[in-house]
């Protein structure tokens, strides 16, 4: 299977536009029809770019929020990621500093399970622009429309991972609001073991007082009462409009370990009752004691999940240990 490079979210679901390494798109990623009429013009790019030390590369795709293009800084020789609004919403207060806040959330968090943001500016039209690092891979979500279900232990690896970059997001006051498996990218950088970045803080909400290097709130404050991010991982409390804390982070990212585990989702069907993973056979060989932790990750009440990003990973990490064999424990 080739590997996939990825540039930067392109739609709504935050869905990423991946290119193979001859920099052709994998259209089963985002169809033609999508792409089609999409994108700003060569000209404008270049406007965007001006005065700065990047030069387009190539677009690498759109959605209904932006466009992303591949652009290189000349005098480092690297490439990265250009994120811009699309024209219409960039005089939309709301959008643009949504754009502003998830490049200062990513910024000022600098973990290694978050996507790197390099740089942001407004251009002297008004267009706010960000620059993020290149990724290799393809996102979780790419990843099981492939395998549909991960083995045990990779599944709880790749949540442990998800969880250091929320805990590091959670301590600055950043709730991410759309923790799903289209958000966390699987970064294969050559001669490094697989790494799992948390992607687009655009919803992520800025809870008041809680560290000086939150960056600041919305200028244009959400209203009471809105319903954001993807209805599949969406915490209870969410869905009902009501304002969420970190725990709305820790449920969604349960169900994404739930999905990781069996190939669906726990409210997938009309059944009265969420089914134990370990009722699906399969990759899930971690028994009740791993039933016993995602049904609690996914508990409606968020006063019965747990209740931080490091009492979520301090339970699996204990799981893992002991189910590892006693020569992998030497």
């Amino acid at each position: 299977m080739p590997r996939l490079r990825s540039g930067g979210n392109i739609s709504q679901s935050g869905r990423f536009l991946a290119t193979n390494r001859a920099g052709r798109p994998i259209l089963s990623v985002v169809s033609v029809e999508r792409q089609k009429g999409l994108g700003s013009s060569a000209e404008e790019v270049g406007e965007l770019l001006a005065k700065t030390d990047y030069r387009p590369v190539r677009r690498l795709g759109g959605g209904r929020t932006g466009d992303v293009y591949l652009v290189e800084h000349q005098i480092l020789g690297r490439q990265f990621v250009l994120k811009v609004l699309r024209s219409h919403l960039v005089r939309d207060p709301q959008f643009a500093d949504r754009l502003r806040i998830e490049a200062q959330a990513a910024a000022r968090l600098r973990h290694p399970n978050v996507v790197e943001m390099v740089d942001f500016w407004t251009s002297h039209r008004g267009d706010p622009c960000v620059v993020m690092e290149l990724l290799e891979g393809r996102t979780l979500g790419q990843e099981l429309g492939v395998r549909d279900r991960l083995p045990a232990a990779e599944a709880v690896n790749l949540a442990q991972q998800a969880l250091s970059g929320l805990g590091a997001a959670h301590a600055l006051g950043i709730v991410h609001r759309d923790v799903t498996p289209e958000n966390l990218f699987l970064h294969d950088a050559p001669g490094f073991p697989r790494t799992l970045k948390i992607l687009d803080f655009g919803l992520a909400r800025v809870l008041p007082n809680a560290s000086a290097r939150a960056p600041d709130p919305l200028a244009v404050p959400t209203k009471t009462g809105a319903v954001l991010g993807s209805p599949r991982f969406m915490s209870p409390e969410a869905a009902r409009g009501q304002r969420v804390d970190h725990r709305a982070d820790l449920y969604s990212l349960g169900i994404v370990l739930y999905v990781m585990l069996t190939g669906q989702g726990p409210h997938d069907t009309q059944a009265t009752h969420v089914a134990l993973p370990s009722h699906f056979g399969g990759g899930v060989a971690m028994g009740e004691r791993l039933d016993a932790i995602s049904l609690r990750a996914i508990a409606d009440r968020a006063d019965d999940r747990y209740q931080t990003a490091e009492e979520f990973a301090a339970a699996l990490k204990t799981l893992a240990r002991a189910s590892r064999p006693p020569q992998a424990m030497r």
